[in-house]
């Protein structure tokens, strides 16, 4: 616990340091692979996830806010420490979408979401405020909800097999891009369903 309380106090530092990206990079590809299967399977995804560089800012200026917040919950909500991070991405997602010339001025996107409901309700407030999925769609919500809990689920068991130990600054790093790649999938999810899809080009320079 002395180590997690020292990576909390110290999570600036700990998620702008490049040491451990030796040992991230072929976990992160094996669960961006795993997720987009399962995600496709489902018919949430099109074998791919979706790379828009102003989000995947809006994550890195977020990500240490974030993680204060979810690292505490680990030891007995590891899954909700995970998932809340693909919520984040949903919500992120949509508001790209719909009203982003707005929304880009906020300090932190991932605040002004929390503080909506606080931490622990960011699940709710993302689904019923964010996406309006209820109570008009409760179906398409129970699906969505049950497909992130299975996709968290994917991620804790592939840091389980890395075999680092817990509450380590190198498990840190693992969540740390766990977390990262949940909301690139949160993004990626919300842009599949709003009709988002990438399509080759035939440039002619002639």
């Amino acid at each position: 616990m002395v180590t997690l309380c020292r990576i909390i106090s110290n999570i600036s530092l700990f998620m702008n340091s490049n040491s451990f990206n030796w040992i991230s990079a072929p976990f992160v590809e094996n669960l961006t692979k795993e997720l987009i299967k399962l995600c496709t399977q489902k018919g949430f995804l099109n074998n791919q996830f979706y790379n828009i560089d102003e989000l995947n800012a809006c994550w890195h200026k977020s990500a240490p806010q974030y993680m204060a917040d979810a690292v505490p919950e680990i030891p007995h909500y590891p899954t909700v420490a995970i998932a809340w991070a693909t919520f984040y991405g949903l919500a992120a997602g949509s508001l790209w979408d719909s009203c982003w010339e707005t929304v880009k001025e906020k300090d932190d996107l991932y605040l002004y979401l929390r503080n909506a409901r606080g931490f622990d309700c960011l699940d709710d407030y993302v689904i019923e405020d964010i996406l309006k999925l209820l109570p008009e769609n409760h179906t398409r919500a129970k699906e969505l909800t049950s497909l992130i809990q299975d996709c968290a689920e994917i991620a804790l068991n592939l840091i389980r097999k890395e075999g680092i130990e817990p509450q380590s600054i190198e498990a840190f790093h693992m969540y740390a891009k766990t977390t990262e790649t949940m909301f690139k999938l949160g993004v990626s999810l919300s842009l599949f369903s709003l009709g988002y899809k990438y399509e080759k080009l035939n440039l002619d320079l002639n």
